[in-house]
């Protein structure tokens, strides 16, 4: 997660309006009880039958004459008063979760839904970054003061915010990512600003959350010296996320049970970061080479597919659900971040 503190936006072709915005809270209520709607339909996804995850990534295929863009419909996510925002997970009822940064740093979460945008701010904290909401409305992430951060869990029906426990020896604990069993990944550090960045390290201790036991379990990648960060996991209890090398090198990763692959997209240059994993295996991210920042798609049986937001230097793709909808951000001609989701035709 990167904060960028540039005022000026521009309108950027091919992003079609996202339609009249709302800050009202009741806006959001039939989202809810589509999410509620949905997640049946998740857990019944031909997603949940296959587990098949290859230890090695086959060559990716040929680019497709026609760019894999043109399959979404894609849709800037307006917030007044923003000097960066960024989408980072995305529900099967299409319910966009994110952050962005206002004129003084400090960090609000933002829900969407069909045009519609709600801050959603923990009371009585500066920052306020919630990262994912599952099909039941219950999501997850981290509300802090500016020199502590707390991993917390909210449901958007009750309203109701639970702080998670302090990870010993760490002052910042990030909640990234949680599944429609309640079960949630994340990572605790020294440092807010490569917590937030999920790609450049900083992750000391990469945790997975069971809410039948209220406990951490902690694991790690084998190959990693600088840090993993789990940023997503699917109903199949698949985690994805960043893992960084002796070099600092950041390299995607699926753990599949105590099954570990790590992968990169043919031609990074500059490494490979994993973000979102959806019940049918398909991870969600970014990678970098020398033009920018890029996003794809990589599936089950290890096949990338490159999405960009047209028209963009730099754009990264960080949620994805079911359905093949992607959201994340691109940064436009002055370096400013904005939120964006695409939807699959």
């Amino acid at each position: 997660m990167i904060q960028t503190k540039i005022t000026r936006t521009l309108t950027l072709a091919g992003l079609v309006p996202a339609g009249k915005l709302s800050y009202l809270y009741g806006s959001l209520l039939p989202v809810l009880a589509l999410c509620l709607a949905t997640a049946a339909w998740s857990q019944t996804s031909a997603g949940l039958r296959g587990r098949g995850i290859p230890g090695a990534v086959p060559p990716a295929k040929p680019a497709a004459a026609t760019p894999a863009s043109a399959q979404y419909d894609f849709i800037k996510i307006e917030i007044p008063g923003s000097t960066g925002a960024y989408a980072y997970n995305i529900n099967d009822g299409r319910l966009v979760t994110g952050d962005y940064f206002d004129a003084s740093g400090n960090g609000h979460g933002f829900l969407w839904h069909d045009g519609n945008v709600e801050t959603l701010d923990h009371p009585g904290s500066l920052d306020s970054l919630p990262s994912a909401t599952n099909n039941l409305g219950v999501g997850v992430g981290l509300i802090g003061d500016g020199a502590t951060g707390r991993a917390a869990t909210y449901s958007l029906l009750t309203g109701a915010w639970t702080t998670l426990p302090d990870v010993p020896g760490t002052p910042y604990n990030y909640g990234t990512g949680i599944n429609d069993l309640g079960v949630a990944v994340g990572a605790a550090g020294s440092n807010l600003g490569d917590l937030e960045a999920e790609y450049s390290g900083g992750c000391n201790a990469a945790w997975i959350r069971n809410p039948l036991t209220s406990a951490y379990s902690f694991f790690s990648v084998p190959g990693a010296a600088n840090g993993v960060c789990p940023n997503g996991i699917n109903d199949l209890g698949q985690v994805a996320g960043g893992v960084f090398d002796a070099g600092g090198e950041p390299h995607g990763f699926l753990k599949d049970g105590e099954s570990y692959t790590t992968f990169d997209v043919p031609g990074a240059a500059r490494g490979t970061g994993a973000s979102q994993i959806n019940n049918e295996g398909e991870i969600a991210g970014a990678w970098y080479d020398a033009a920018g920042t890029h996003g794809y798609v990589r599936s089950a049986d290890g096949q990338f597919t490159i999405v960009d937001v047209p028209g963009t230097s730099n754009s990264a793709d960080y949620g994805n659900n079911d359905r093949g909808d992607l959201c994340g951000y691109y940064s436009d001609a002055s370096g400013v971040a904005h939120a964006y989701v695409a939807l699959k035709r």
